[in-house]
């Protein structure tokens, strides 16, 4: 039961972590992204792009380790699957590796991918809508990834002893 507790901690920081990202997106860039212009937005924006993915230890692996790593408790017990813990770290990653896992990558990486073509110089004409989609989409998985957080440490309070 160690090992469920000590994985059940790092994928709940790591959700966390993911959590406190999207809340500072929600907070503080994004609506400083939304003051610039499409020259400034082009450029800052590919900046953010390129620096939130080079870091091989940074988002990326931490989003897929907390995607993964709740799979190790919910296999262990499966037996114990009628227990508050199992169906709340359940709902917990099902929320986190839908919800924002496949939710990132089918919607929010292919906009990251359009923005990094553009030319900062010459932004197309319709910047704005792809801004605004990028951040309506946040608007819906920041949310979903507090409430993922939440109900992993929900779940780690129901833990079974033993």
């Amino acid at each position: 039961m160690r090992s469920v507790r000590i994985a059940h901690l790092l994928f709940t920081f790591g959700i966390g972590l993911f959590a406190g990202l999207l809340y500072t997106f929600e907070q503080g860039v994004i609506p400083t992204l939304n003051t610039l212009t499409a020259a400034e937005y082009a450029k800052v924006e590919q900046g953010l792009i390129r620096s939130l993915d080079a870091f091989p230890t940074g988002v990326i692996v931490v989003a897929n380790l907390s995607m993964l790593l709740p799979l190790y408790p919910l296999v262990r017990l499966w037996r114990e699957r009628r227990t508050t813990y199992w169906r709340l770290t359940a709902l917990g990653w099902g929320l986190f590796f839908f919800g924002v896992g496949v939710f990132t990558i089918v919607l929010n990486v292919p906009i990251n991918n359009a923005v990094l073509t553009w030319d900062p110089a010459a932004p197309p004409a319709d910047w704005q809508t792809l801004r605004d989609q990028w951040n309506r989409l946040n608007a819906i998985r920041a949310p979903i990834n507090y409430v993922s957080f939440l109900l992993m440490i929900w779940a780690a309070f129901e833990m079974p002893e033993g």
